[in-house]
Order: C-alpha cells, then structure tokens, then sequence
C-alpha cells in the first residue's frame, strides 16, 4: 500500500518536472520527468522486462518535445 502511495506521488513529480521542462524549454527536468513518469507506470502495468527500456524511450520523448516546443 505504502509503495503505490509512494510510486503514484513519483509519477505526479515526473508528470511536473516534464512540464517545467516544456515551458523552460530544457532537455534535461524533461528527461528526468519522463524516467520519473515512466517507470512506475511500467511497474504498475507487470511490464517488468520492459523497465531496462525507460531511459531511452523517455530520451527520446524529450528531443521530440524539445523539436515541438522549439522548432528550428
């Protein structure tokens, strides 16, 4: 009970932290937001085999985000 209590509050701090990268306009809260946002989403699914993946999809969700906020 008390590690979903926890994991739920992680997946709200990713969920801000990659907000405040988006209007900061930084890579990297974007990043960590997202590796934040992911792995207990992932957790909480049973997709286990899946975790070792998080960082570089959560990579690749912050230079997508990063191109949309800032096109170049």
């Amino acid at each position: 009970m008390l590690l979903n209590i926890s994991l739920m509050i992680v997946i709200v701090a990713g969920l801000f932290l990659s907000i405040y990268g988006l209007q900061k306009k930084s890579q990297l809260p974007i990043l960590s937001g997202g590796i934040a946002f992911l792995a207990p989403i992932m957790y909480f699914m049973g997709w286990m085999l899946i975790l070792p993946l998080v960082p570089p999809i959560a990579l690749v969700l912050s230079i997508i985000g990063i191109r949309k906020v800032n096109p170049a």
